[in-house]
């Protein structure tokens, strides 16, 4: 049970308040509430529903069947296919639908009776409990898919921001690269041997502070990260433990 309630408490944080009070008092509400039948009511359940399959039986094999034509091509056996499982479709949307009202009436009686306690039988006084927890759970269900639509929302608007993103940062490597072709291209223009060695040095003095401050930022960063501070609160230590910039260092050495 406690990996169970650990789970759930962890799952209520992404909920607001009143949606995970309704959630609680779901889980914490007894779910062994079973409305106990006598045989012969359980009988009559069994009965009525061998004779909705039997119904759904005839009325399949009721429909009018023909063998196909020898002379029938490929395009009127796929015709006379498409419109067999259209038929079929509306036959079973017909019977779903018939089945489905003919079950509202039958539920809506005792359920009113029992909400009214019109007659009190043991009966109703029974059903009264899981005609409560159902109208519970319908209202849970209907303020968690609200929040299942939100969430899937600023997933969404998460998605287009980060391929936004994706596309500045191609724009970015793009112009960096110009850049780089810029500066080649200069260095190359230098025929001086002094400029070129003094150049050199500058490059490998300004590698070398490079390395230095990445390697300072990094065990900075591992320092925050092991201290427990809720870096992630602050955009500051978020932005100096998360960019870790790729930096080939010994390039060129």
């Amino acid at each position: 049970m406690a990996p169970g309630n650990g789970l759930a408490a962890g799952s209520h944080s992404q909920l607001d308040p009143y949606e995970a009070a309704l959630l609680e008092l779901a889980q914490t509400s007894n779910t062994r509430e079973v409305l106990s039948l006598s045989r012969k009511e359980l009988q009559v359940l069994e009965l009525y529903d061998r004779i909705q399959e039997q119904e759904l039986e005839t009325a399949l094999l009721s429909q009018d069947y023909s063998e196909p034509r020898p002379d029938d091509d490929d395009d009127d056996l796929e015709a006379q296919l498409e419109a067999a499982e259209r038929e079929l479709l509306e036959a079973r949307s017909t019977y779903s639908v018939r089945r489905k009202a003919i079950e509202t009436i039958l539920m809506t009686d005792p359920s009113i009776q029992s909400v009214h306690s019109i007659t009190d039988s043991p009966a109703e006084r029974a059903l009264l409990p899981l005609i409560n927890r159902r109208d519970l759970l319908s209202l849970i269900y209907v303020n968690l898919s609200r929040a299942h639509a939100s969430c899937t929302q600023s997933l969404s608007n998460t998605k287009v921001d980060s391929m936004q993103g994706t596309a500045k940062t191609q724009e970015s490597v793009q112009t960096l690269l110009g850049l780089t072709s810029v500066e080649k291209s200069r260095r190359e223009a230098i025929t001086d041997p002094a400029l070129i060695s003094q150049l050199e040095a500058q490059e490998k003095e300004t590698k070398a502070e490079r390395a230095s401050w990445v390697t300072m930022k990094r065990v900075v960063s591992a320092l925050i990260v092991a201290s427990g501070i809720d870096w992630a609160a602050d955009e500051g230590l978020h932005d100096l433990v998360v960019d870790d910039e790729d930096d080939d260092v010994s390039d060129g050495t």
